[in-house]
């Protein structure tokens, strides 16, 4: 058995010549590429129909925008309640003994797995304040203010919901990544 054989000894599946850094580094652009190319258009979409919806419903005193403020606020609320939970999950998992298997497979900063979900805590926020500005909009107010608050509200609320499926994403990439990068030795 050669030097570079009994090097990948215990990883048969790896060819010799290649660390398993640079594989796992490679399959994570990959994924990350095709995530953010099969999704790049959807948040702006949702959020411009957000927009457009939120201004409708600012248009007409007889719509139903209470209703539907109290919706958003629910959705908004329980999204960022998740998006926490979801970053004390990944914190937890960057232990000293995974941080330096994943600097050995070369698949550091850890933050940039972070990124989208701190996107989804800042639209978020974003969205709870624009509600909280329809809601104070009185219903004598001229219809183009209404609409406008509307509109702002709504673009902020659909591209927060639009924001989660690519950081959920996001998630099972690290999750695949912490659990490769369990075969490391330390």
């Amino acid at each position: 058995m050669s030097t570079g054989n009994q090097k990948n000894a215990s990883y048969p599946e790896e060819p010799s010549g290649r660390t398993l850094g640079d594989k796992y580094f490679k399959e994570f652009v990959k994924l990350v590429h095709l995530s953010v190319r099969s999704w790049w258009w959807g948040e702006p979409l949702f959020a411009t129909l957000g927009g457009a919806g939120g201004a409708w419903l600012g248009h007409d005193g007889d719509l139903p925008i209470e209703e539907a403020l109290g919706v958003a606020v629910s959705m908004v609320g329980v999204i960022i309640g998740s998006v926490f939970a979801i970053l004390a999950m990944i914190t937890r998992a960057c232990d000293n003994t995974f941080l330096r298997k994943a600097r050995k497979a070369r698949i550091l900063p850890i933050t940039n797995y972070l990124w989208p979900f701190f996107t989804v805590i800042a639209m978020g926020i974003l969205s709870i304040i624009c509600l909280l500005v329809v809601a104070g909009v009185p219903e004598e107010a001229p219809t183009p203010l209404r609409m406008m608050a509307g509109g702002v509200a709504g673009f902020f609320v659909l591209w927060t919901l639009a924001s989660l499926p690519p950081a959920l994403g996001v998630l099972i990439v690290f999750t695949r990544l912490v659990e490769k990068t369990s075969g490391i030795s330390e």
